[in-house]
C-alpha cells in the first residue's frame, strides 16, 4: 500500500470501476495527491473529469476510502493501487485498468513467468473437464501462472488442476473478497492464496451485478499473455473475454470441439476467426519461446480421476465411493448426500483410502483417485 492508495480508492468508488479515467489520471499525476490537493479548481483543469465526474467526487470522501482500507486490514486483505511497484505491469498496458486491486495471498511474477488465462462455460461437459483439468494442469507444471474467474465450470476445474500439479494460479473474482459468494469454491480459493492469489477491484463486501462479472474479464486477459477458451456456448460469456484479450492485443486461443456440441459452438467460431487451435499444452507453451519452456511427454497431466467399476469394497464404502468426486468433498458433504452416519461415512472413507480408491485433503476434504 502507498501513501496516496486512499486517493485512488476514491477515485473508484467516485468514478467507477471500469474507467480509463483513472489511468489517464495516473498518468498526469505521478503523484495523484496533487491532484486532490489541487481542488475542484485543478480537477477541472486535467481535462479529464466532466461535471457529472466531479460531483461524484465531491460527494466521496476520503473517510469512505479509509474505512475500506480499514476493514482490508482487519480481514488479511491487501490493497494495491496502480502506483504501487507490486501492481502487475503488464495490467496497466490495457485502457482501463483497476485504480485498485484488492488481494488475499501473493501477487506472482507476472513479468518473468508465461500466464494464460482459462475460461470457459460453467456448464461443462465430460470433454471440457477432460480438456481444462488436462490443459491447465500441464501448463502449470511447467511453471505457467493459470488465471482464471473462479466459477464452477471450467474455471474451478483449471485452478483446481493447476493446484494439484503444484502450479502458480491467480482468481479473479466479480465481486468482493469478502462478499459470500460460491461458497461451494471457498476451500478451493483458501488454496490458491497459499501460492497464488485471489483478487478483485471491487471493496472486500461488494456484491457481484450484472455488470460486474463481464467488467472482470477484462482483468483476467490483462494480466495474461494470451486467453484459452476450453468450452463454450455460441453466447457464452467466455468469449467476452476472448473479445477483451484481442482488443488488448493478447493472444487467443481455443480447444477444438466437438461440430455438434453446443458447448463448443463458441471455441470452434473462434477458430474459424483466428484464435490458435489448441489440442495440448504445447500448442500454447510453443507461441512464446522467450519463456523458454520445453514441454516435455511427462509434463503433461492425466485425465481426470472417474469412477471405477472393479472395485472390492463393503456396501457402505461403495455408497461413499459413488458419491465422491475428482473435486474435493468436504466430509460433511459427503454425509449429507450418502446419507450415510458419519461415523459410517469416516470408516467408510478409511476403507477407500486403503485401496487406493480416495484421498484425503486439508480441512476435511475428500476425492477419488
Amino acid at each position: 500500500m502507498t501513501n496516496d492508495t486512499k486517493y485512488y480508492i476514491r477515485l473508484s468508488l467516485a468514478l467507477g470501476f471500469a474507467t480509463p479515467k483513472c489511468k489517464a489520471l495516473s498518468k498526469l499525476y505521478p503523484q495523484i495527491s496533487d491532484f486532490f490537493s489541487g481542488g475542484e479548481r485543478e480537477w477541472r483543469l486535467s481535462g479529464v473529469l466532466n461535471d457529472k465526474d466531479i460531483s461524484a467526487l465531491n460527494s466521496t470522501p476520503v473517510s469512505a476510502a479509509i474505512e475500506i482500507i480499514g476493514r482490508c486490514n482487519r480481514s488479511g486483505i491487501s490493497v494495491i493501487s496502480i502506483d504501487d511497484p507490486v501492481y502487475p505491469d503488464r495490467l496497466k498496458e490495457i485502457c482501463d485498468p483497476p485504480a485498485v486491486l484488492y488481494m488475499k495471498g501473493h501477487m506472482p511474477d507476472f513479468e518473468n513467468n508465461l500466464t494464460i488465462a482459462v475460461v470457459g462455460t460453467r456448464k461443462a461437459t465430460a470433454y471440457g473437464k477432460m480438456a481444462s483439468h488436462v490443459i491447465s494442469g500441464s501448463l502449470a507444471k511447467v511453471g505457467v501462472i493459470v488465471v482464471s474467474g473462479g466459477a464452477v465450470g471450467i474455471d474451478s476445474l483449471s485452478h483446481t488442476a493447476a493446484l494439484e500439479a503444484g502450479g502458480v494460479t491467480v482468481c479473479v473474482l466479480g465481486c468482493g473478497i469478502d462478499y459470500p459468494y460460491l461458497t461451494v469454491n471457498r476451500k478451493m480459493r483458501e488454496n490458491i492464496t497459499e501460492r497464488g492469489a485471489v483478487l478483485s477491484e471491487y471493496p472486500p463486501d461488494y456484491p457481484p451485478g450484472k455488470f460486474t462479472f463481464p467488467a472482470r474479464n477484462r482483468i483476467l486477459s490483462g494480466l495474461s499473455n494470451g486467453v484459452l477458451v476450453v468450452e463454450a456456448g455460441a453466447k457464452s460469456g467466455s468469449l467476452i473475454t476472448a473479445r477483451d484479450a484481442a482488443e488488448q492485443g493478447r493472444d487467443v486461443f481455443a480447444v477444438m470441439g466437438n461440430i455438434n456440441s453446443l458447448y463448443s459452438q463458441g471455441t470452434n467460431a473462434l477458430i474459424k476467426d483466428g484464435a490458435v487451435p489448441v489440442t495440448d499444452f504445447t500448442d500454447i507453451t510453443s507461441y512464446y519461446t522467450r519463456y523458454g519452456i520445453e514441454g516435455e511427454p511427462d509434463d503433461i497431466v492425466q485425465e481426470i480421476p472417474k469412477h471405477r467399476d472393479d472395485i472390492d469394497v463393503g456396501e457402505e464404502a461403495e455408497k461413499v465411493y459413488r458419491t465422491l468426486t475428482a473435486e474435493p468433498m468436504h466430509i460433511d458433504d459427503i454425509t449429507l448426500k450418502s446419507q450415510l452416519p458419519v461415523s459410517t461415512v469416516l470408516q467408510a472413507l478409511t476403507e477407500l483410502e486403503l485401496e487406493g480408491l480416495a484421498a484425503a485433503e486439508k480441512g476435511g476434504m475428500y476425492k477419488i483417485v
